[in-house]
């Protein structure tokens, strides 16, 4: 097969049917636009449930009148509960200092002496950050002696039980579902390219060429479109969230990947779906067999 002959074929090609060829290049820079803004929000949808889920502890309010004793041994019982990753003491005086940080001194200066309680504060591993769990531990806390209350933001542990794994599990089946309706919707825009050259490639094949002789060229252009159609929407999407990001400051736009890694994925994928339309395409053409 000579390289230069399907190189220059897939030029002229690509240079021939410039219309065709720009609405299969603006059609594949779309896909992936979507796709792109589709995972940013995806992403950033599982960050924000992360971040929830970080800061759920439970803080373990105690009652006044315990001797050092007493309260070594509290948080000893406290440590040998399961789930329990980190126990933090907080002080009358120290809750009183978080609480003039947070509503100011007036408000301090308006309660007589002190009525803040001391507490432990109970960092949980991961898997123990659900509402059966934390419930449950709640109910062995609030029996040991000394303890008054035992709060922790349930609403938000709610929120995170009833629709994370809701969520993800859609945003994989709406992720797949665009990806195959763009590689359908990119293979018959590139089906209007091949249409054109109908009687080139039936020609082709009266004079004894091979389905991959003929096929490479296509796929070439395929490329070359899906290629393009990367850099575009890879710019597009760039730009669109580092402005984003800019705007509300703490959206994690490249989560544990990197920028140049981002834009690399999205190059990828039009490459891909280049080729694939190129690939679904051909076939009516050249009548594979099943």
């Amino acid at each position: 097969m000579k390289y230069s002959y399907l190189i220059k074929e897939s030029l002229r090609g690509f240079n021939s049917a410039k219309l065709s060829t720009l609405a299969s290049v603006s059609t594949i820079a779309l896909s992936l636009i979507i796709i792109g803004i589709y995972f940013f929000i995806s992403v950033n949808s599982s960050s924000y449930t992360k971040k929830i889920k970080d800061k759920v502890e439970l803080e373990v309010f105690l009652q006044d009148g315990y001797s050092i004793n007493e309260l070594d041994s509290l948080k000893e019982n406290l440590k040998r509960l399961g789930g329990v990753k980190q126990i933090t003491f907080v002080s009358k005086e120290e809750a009183a200092k978080i609480f003039e940080k947070e509503y100011g001194k007036e408000m301090l200066e308006i309660l007589e002496g002190n009525p803040l309680p001391s507490s432990f504060k109970l960092a949980l591993y991961d898997e123990y950050k659900t509402v059966d769990k934390v419930e449950k531990l709640k109910k062995q806390i609030s029996e040991l002696g000394f303890v008054s209350d035992v709060i922790y933001p349930k609403k938000n542990l709610e929120m995170v039980d009833k629709n994370f794994s809701s969520i993800l599990s859609l945003n994989l089946i709406i992720l797949i579902v665009i990806t195959i309706s763009s590689i359908f919707l990119v293979s018959n825009t590139i089906r209007l390219v091949i249409a054109s050259k109908e009687k080139l490639i039936y020609t082709m094949k009266l004079l004894g060429a091979t389905k991959k002789f003929i096929r490479s060229p296509f796929l070439i252009e395929g490329f070359m479109q899906g290629l393009i159609g990367g850099i575009i929407a890879s710019v597009f999407l760039y730009v669109l969230m580092e402005y984003v990001a800019g705007k509300l400051g703490e959206v994690n736009v490249y989560i544990e990947i990197g920028r140049f890694f981002y834009v690399l994925i999205v190059i990828v994928l039009g490459i891909i779906l280049g080729i694939a339309g190129s690939a679904i395409s051909i076939r009516r053409y050249l009548k594979f067999d099943s």
